[in-house]
């Protein structure tokens, strides 16, 4: 079930009242309730490296997903960097 942003902050201000209420200050939900990890931001030297990096595998006929799960990103932005 996908909930809206609305019903996702009246559901996170249901569990802080139930919380309080029970003394509890422990969090039971993570911050991003689909949880994705926090985007990292990265600078034009960072993407040069990268970028780099994914054309010397690829000329090794490496596949995308293999680079993606090395690099630590989705094969998606490996396919947007190619371009």
């Amino acid at each position: 079930m996908k909930l809206s942003k609305t019903e996702r902050d009246l559901l996170m201000m249901f569990v802080a009242i139930v919380q309080k209420m029970l003394g509890s200050t422990a969090r039971s939900f993570p911050k991003r309730m689909n949880g994705a990890k926090a985007r990292k931001r990265r600078s034009a030297a960072d993407v040069a490296i990268l970028k780099r990096q994914i054309r010397a595998a690829r000329k090794r006929n490496i596949s995308v997903k293999t680079i993606a799960n090395q690099l630590g990103v989705t094969p998606a932005y490996i396919y947007q960097l190619e371009r």
